[in-house]
């Protein structure tokens, strides 16, 4: 077993002697083994070891632990949670709540002691088995590649990378090497409890999936080495597309182009719908089919104003050229559209500056027919003209209230509450509270960006007209 393991530490997982390695020790079989390797071939370990607090017997396990790096005289740090509770307020399953909480405490230790890697004891049976698991929820090629023996960025880290030195060791080798080394491992019972989905898995399906192929193990494993190396090219094909598509990014949000993302492969459509949600849900493992569909249906068939629940906690939000996939609490950036959060005067003439760089401009303009001509056939929408002859002065400049009303130009007179027509013109969900009304005592003269209000219209008769103008600075 240990002819090539000299080769994975130095190579694979690119590990110095010279610095530490926090490794997760459970005491299991694994873990153990891990820890010996290291040892063995003169690396520096620094035993970590957390108790889930799932079993009676774990304080006891964790006090062996903690006997066991004093025997060998290595640094020991131990994390504890109470899982089942944490599992219970996050909504998480048993299983993904244990893991999320013991390698927030192993990289939370390994930045602590300065690690330069954090290491697990997953085996090439726990390949197989994470391959199944995937395939089973419907993963895509991220899934079926299963793990790999060095790990950054990884859900955890940026900086410190995650080493599984044994991936290429069957369990039966460990439990061998175990057994030559006079180990004494901790045998974890919660392993044989069949609610577990992996458990289901490693005692149920492998073993009927061997009546039919005895090497599906070796098959399953090679499989995944095959998608690794296949994934490599899909990344780099992806990487050029992501910078492409990405329009923004936040902490808790990411901004899209739908349009020059459905441009691209079928396959690099998925691929940057599981990037963006694996950068705001960096532990997410269920991202299936149907989710990512559900995503990508909006790069091909756009809803201008559709905001709709998606997974773990994010929602997708479609606004004309930009799809939003954010936390359900997130405070979304307005930035690039005029708001105002109160009512404010606007001098005739006069400037009003708006947040963000937008600004209100008014001028009063000699009455002209060039001039009629220009109001009457404004290509501009940032721009209107206005019959000042009813004008009340100063302008007011505000944000919608309820049951505001609006008379549009071209609807003959007819009003329309404010919400509909906002509506009706695609105006973002994000951006209509707060958008800039300018106004004429109680009655909404303009709607920057969109239309002018019938009676305000320049006509052939009007004497004294209004410019109004809506810029920011770039």
């Amino acid at each position: 077993m240990l002819e090539n393991l000299s080769h994975i530490l130095r190579e694979e997982c690119q590990l110095d002697p010279a610095k530490p390695i926090v490794v997760g020790v459970s005491g299991g079989p694994d873990s153990l083994c891990t820890l010996d390797v290291l040892e063995r071939f003169g690396y520096s370990p620094v035993v970590a070891h957390f108790n889930h607090k799932l079993r009676p017997e774990a304080e006891a396990e964790s006090e062996i632990i903690r006997q066991l790096a004093e025997m060998r005289k290595l640094p020991f740090i131990k994390g504890e949670d109470d899982v089942a509770a944490r599992a219970e307020i996050g909504h998480e399953s048993l299983e993904e709540a244990a893991r999320n909480a013991r390698y927030r405490f192993l990289f939370a230790s390994a930045k602590k002691v300065a690690a330069q890697a954090v290491a697990v004891g997953h085996s090439a049976d726990d390949q197989v088995e994470t391959v199944l698991m995937h395939l089973l929820r419907g993963a895509g090629m991220d899934g079926l590649s299963g793990m790999v023996f060095r790990a950054l960025p990884n859900a955890w880290s940026e900086k410190i990378p995650l080493v599984r030195p044994l991936l290429g060791v069957w369990r039966a080798q460990i439990m061998e090497y175990c057994q030559e080394q006079g180990f004494d491992p901790i045998i974890d019972s919660s392993n044989q409890d069949q609610t577990f989905f992996r458990n289901r898995i490693r005692h149920e399906l492998l073993p009927n999936l061997e009546s039919y192929n005895p090497s599906i193990r070796k098959v399953l494993w090679r499989t995944a080495e095959v998608l690794q190396g296949d994934k490599e090219l899909v990344n780099q094909v992806v990487d050029t597309a992501w910078q492409e598509c990405l329009v923004s990014m936040g902490s808790n949000y990411v901004v899209i182009d739908p349009q020059r993302a459905s441009q691209h492969p079928l396959s690099v459509q998925r691929h940057l719908i599981r990037r963006a949600i694996g950068s705001l849900r960096p532990g997410l493992r269920d991202i299936g089919f149907n989710t990512v569909e559900q995503v990508r249906k909006y790069f091909r068939d756009s809803q201008p104003t559709a905001e709709i629940d998606l997974i773990a906690g994010l929602k997708l939000i479609s606004e004309p050229g930009r799809i939003w996939l954010a936390d359900w609490e997130a405070l979304l950036p307005t930035s690039e559209w005029p708001q105002i959060l109160e009512e404010v005067s606007l001098p005739v003439p006069g400037a009003l500056d708006l947040p963000d760089g937008w600004r209100l401009t008014v001028e009063k303009v000699t009455t002209n027919n060039n001039i009629r001509n220009q109001a009457q056939h404004n290509p501009d929408s940032y721009q209107a003209w206005i019959d000042a002859k009813d004008i009340q002065e100063p302008l007011i400049v505000r944000p919608r209230r309820e049951g505001d009303r609006f008379q549009p130009f071209g609807m003959d007179g007819h009003s329309i509450k404010i919400s509909d027509f906002m509506i009706n013109e695609k105006l973002p969900r994000r951006a209509r509270h707060g958008w800039p009304l300018v106004c004429c005592a109680e009655q909404i003269v303009w709607v920057p960006g969109y239309r002018l209000a019938q009676p305000f219209q320049v006509s052939g008769t009007t004497t004294d007209v209004l410019k109004i103008k809506l810029t920011r600075n770039e």
